[in-house]
């Protein structure tokens, strides 16, 4: 009976073993490429040299027409500022954020999703308060 438990117990984990070993393929970033087919921003900061934020209040994020909408604090160097932004499972963004960059006109990015084959492009701007 203990040698019938042995034996099913190693089956099973053996069974378990090959099912959990999928072969997902990496993309050109080094990035696990997925099943996923969500591709959008659900949340978007921008910091000043400092690393604070000089947003004032929320930023509009439109999934459907892939546009964020921003107002900067009074007074902020749209020359200077470093975006971030929060993206779907397994999704990337081009170019990357997270470095220093001029807002004073919009900027574009491209959200890709977990698949490689959906892309929508974001535009961004930003405005300075009292303007």
């Amino acid at each position: 009976m203990k040698n019938l438990i042995i034996l099913f117990t190693v089956i099973l984990c053996t069974s378990l073993g090959f099912n959990s070993c999928k072969d997902n393929p990496i993309d050109e970033d080094g990035l696990l490429i997925t099943d996923n087919t969500q591709c959008y921003i659900s949340m978007f900061e921008l910091l000043g040299p400092d690393h604070r934020t000089v947003l004032v209040g929320t930023p509009e994020i439109d999934t459907v027409n892939c546009t964020i909408t921003a107002v900067a604090k009074f007074g902020t160097n749209m020359a200077h500022l470093k975006p971030h932004c929060s993206l779907s499972l397994d999704a990337k963004i081009q170019p990357s954020m997270g470095e220093w960059i001029d807002f004073s006109q919009m900027k574009q990015y491209t959200v890709i999703s977990g698949n490689r084959q959906i892309m929508k492009n974001y535009k961004i701007t930003i405005t300075l308060q009292g303007q």
